[in-house]
């Protein structure tokens, strides 16, 4: 259960990334929410990330 909570950042990430390539390749590039959701998924995720790394390696 552990493990799977210190995964979110790395999730996040690439649903973020899926957002951002599906506003790309469709026609729903016009709507700016889409857009800013998937940057807000991806810096979360990140955020997320690297907390998860130093709580691991103790820092």
């Amino acid at each position: 259960m552990k493990k799977k909570a210190t995964n979110w950042g790395l999730y996040l990430i690439i649903i973020g990334t899926l957002l951002l390539v599906l506003t790309r390749i469709s026609i729903l590039s016009t709507y700016n929410w889409l857009l800013v959701t998937g940057l807000l998924c991806i810096i979360i995720g990140i955020v997320l990330h690297i907390r998860s790394i130093k709580h691991e390696s103790g820092y």
